[in-house]
């Protein structure tokens, strides 16, 4: 039993090893990016497509921008806590392609409170604050049953921190918030008028069965009708956002096709994981071109 269970960690360990080598040994791919797709200015930041690496993917940033090599036009770090932060950060910039987007996604450690959650936040987001192009939380205060009130001070307490740090700072860091939606059951996508009328910088709708993901699970991924209730939900949050703050998803992306359905959906960037998993490090320029 034992050894079933560590299967999917060792397969993800491989494909990050098998990525990270093929993106260190291809010659600069600037150019074929540029040609095979369309650069999107989202959340105020240019991205070079609309296809990028969610986080869990690469934890520490060993791959970090150098995934554009892969056909990627973004990549999300993490998720970084304070106790697992890397130790040496990426760089700003790489040898690969310098405008393909780096994300970090932060996550706050046992908080007891959601006031105590968002001062984890907090001090986090001004950690990564010059690391990252983009910052990505999930606060658990905005999916359990929070009295509204108190999830709404939070959530103001944010936004003003943030907005006192890119004055200080003159920095530009757009922050996504992340809701788990389990397909099938949406009540998630709840929270997007609420997110909408706050005008946050992106929602990030990520559909999740739970863990761990197996072959067989992501196999079940390739029923048509699955893929058709997650697009539904992203027309249904899109027509709730109206443009107001981008959308963002992940989940479930297994081919070119999903890749487009979503795009056509509503959303403005796709993000793949189990993808680069099961198929290889390739799936990046044939999702892209």
């Amino acid at each position: 039993m034992a050894n079933l269970l560590a299967r999917p960690t060792i397969t993800r360990e491989q494909a990050f090893l098998r990525a990270c080598n093929q993106a260190s040994n291809l010659p600069l791919a600037s150019e074929r990016l540029r040609e095979g797709a369309t650069a999107i200015n989202c959340m105020g930041l240019s991205f070079p497509n609309r296809l990028g690496i969610a986080a869990g993917f690469d934890r520490c940033g060993k791959l970090g921008r150098s995934a554009g090599n892969l056909g990627f036009g973004a990549i999300e770090l993490g998720s970084w806590t304070q106790e697992n932060w890397p130790r040496s950060l990426p760089a700003q910039h790489s040898e690969a392609i310098l405008n393909t987007r780096l994300g970090i996604r932060l996550a706050a450690t046992a908080p007891v409170s959601p006031e105590q959650e968002t001062a984890q936040l907090l001090h986090l987001i001004e950690s990564a604050w010059f690391t990252a192009d983009y910052l990505t939380i999930a606060p658990d205060w905005l999916q359990q049953a929070v009295p509204f009130r108190q999830l709404h001070r939070n959530l103001l307490r944010l936004r003003e921190a943030l907005q006192t740090l890119e004055s200080q700072t003159r920095k530009f860091c757009p922050v996504v918030y992340k809701l788990r939606v389990k397909p099938g059951n949406e009540e998630a996508c709840n929270l997007i008028p609420y997110l909408a009328c706050q005008e946050v910088d992106g929602i990030l709708i990520s559909f999740d069965f739970g863990k761990p993901v197996t072959d067989a699970h992501y196999r079940q991924w390739r029923d048509p009708e699955l893929q058709a209730s997650t697009c539904r939900t992203i027309e249904a949050c899109q027509h709730h956002l109206n443009g107001s703050s981008a959308l963002l998803t992940n989940g479930g992306v297994c081919s070119r096709q999903n890749y487009l359905d979503r795009l056509s959906a509503g959303a403005d960037l796709v993000q793949l994981h189990n993808a680069l998993v099961f198929e290889g490090p390739d799936i990046g320029w044939k999702f892209s071109q």
